[in-house]
């Protein structure tokens, strides 16, 4: 059985916040003690993240607390960018076992790191475990991080996403019970008997069909399809909406699939990634990777109805063919800075289309800096994404 409730402040004074949101969490979950707890907080609150930690674990009766700062958090209370705001989860469940974590950079990029994750975690993970990871983007790259936990525990779900912070500085920071770390991880394992669905929405969506890298060299593309590959990026344009190449670099990027050896991209199932650079004169798009003579790549534009459409459909499969006597519990959603206000011109849409998709499910999440998600039995890291991520009894 599995009991959650979420909480929600955003009263500027930290203490009065951490405690009214904790508070809240507790009797909307309808428990005395949490056995694990979850708590984004947005950065007018760094100076007091060790204070509003040490009310949630009073208030909770746990010490196991995962989270990490957020540019901005959402939650079935709606949603919030830079200002003073705290989400709080509480769960109590006899069928989910958790084991909350803290490990700090070291070195190699993320590598070293996520193989001390794996050393930790190999004794706690089972049959049916998945891992929410929340590392700092400044100093631990995600993909190396996933390597090195894989290489210790094998294939094993991922979700998550890079924390946030004000963006003035290059920092985060990553909450473990009532400390705070900085440039670490912090994650949480979930193994038991529960049952959960991952999914994810693209905030670019693609623009024509995908093309055949032709003529390359490293991360350089002259050709595709046999064309000059800037000409074939232009068609791809709608009509009036980018004339300089500035603007193309801004609103198109360049979409992938999951497995670069892939012949189709479709659905939402593909890696967006920046355009470094075009140039019109010689024909050349340029990519942030090597790519290679008959891989397949695409084109996606960032717009706020297309990706609005794309949310809906997103929540219609996720809640598609739920056993409505097994409704989900509780769930988690990793949003992209570049989505919000951002992406829809106003805040508030994400959490809106969550909430009315599955009524009274508590949630929470935060905007971060990429986002993580599983796909095809493999993890991957995304931008320009929300993943959302839904928990039942079995």
């Amino acid at each position: 059985m599995i009991q959650a409730g979420t909480g929600y402040s955003d009263l500027e004074n930290s203490h009065e916040a951490a405690n009214a949101a904790a508070k809240q969490a507790m009797d909307n979950a309808g428990i005395r003690k949490a056995d694990w707890v979850v708590v984004f907080c947005t950065f007018p609150h760094r100076a007091n993240y060790e204070e509003m930690l040490k009310i949630v674990c009073q208030i909770t009766h746990t010490q196991n607390v995962s989270g990490c700062s957020a540019l901005g958090v959402l939650s079935n209370y709606g949603e919030t960018e830079a200002l003073a705001s705290i989400v709080v989860l509480v769960v109590s469940s006899t069928s989910i076992k958790s084991k909350p974590f803290v490990i700090y950079q070291l070195g190699a990029g993320g590598t070293k790191a996520g193989e001390e994750i794996g050393e930790l975690l190999k004794s706690s993970k089972g049959s049916n475990s998945i891992l929410t990871l929340l590392p700092d983007p400044f100093h631990i790259h995600p993909e190396l991080l996933f390597k090195g936990i894989e290489s210790r525990l094998g294939q094993i779900p991922i979700v998550g996403a890079t924390a946030s912070e004000d963006p003035r500085i290059n920092d985060t920071f990553e909450f473990y019970g009532d400390s705070v770390a900085s440039g670490a991880v912090s994650g949480l394992l979930l193994d038991g008997d529960f049952s959960y669905k991952v999914d994810i929405t693209q905030g670019c969506q693609l623009v024509g069909p995908p093309c055949t890298v032709t003529k390359c060299n490293k991360n350089i593309i002259s050709e595709l399809d046999g064309q000059p590959a800037y000409e074939v990026l232009k068609k791809r344009i709608p009509s009036g909406i980018l004339e300089d190449p500035m603007d193309i670099l801004r609103l198109l990027f360049v979409a992938f699939p999951p497995d670069l050896d892939q012949q189709e991209i479709s659905g939402s199932d593909y890696l967006v990634r920046n355009l470094i650079g075009v140039d019109p004169k010689s024909g050349y798009v340029a990519v942030p990777q090597n790519v290679k003579e008959g891989q397949l790549i695409g084109f996606t534009l960032r717009n706020p109805e297309m990706a609005r459409e794309d949310l809906k459909q997103m929540l219609d499969r996720i809640t598609s063919n739920q056993n409505p006597e097994n409704s989900f519990k509780f769930g988690l959603y990793f949003n992209c800075c570049a989505r919000g206000s951002s992406l829809y011109g106003h805040q508030g849409i994400d959490s809106a289309y969550i909430s009315s998709a599955l009524g009274d499910v508590p949630f929470v999440g935060f905007f971060g800096n990429s986002e993580f998600a599983p796909i095809q039995d493999s993890n991957h890291l995304f931008t320009y994404t929300g993943v959302l991520v839904l928990f039942s009894d079995k």
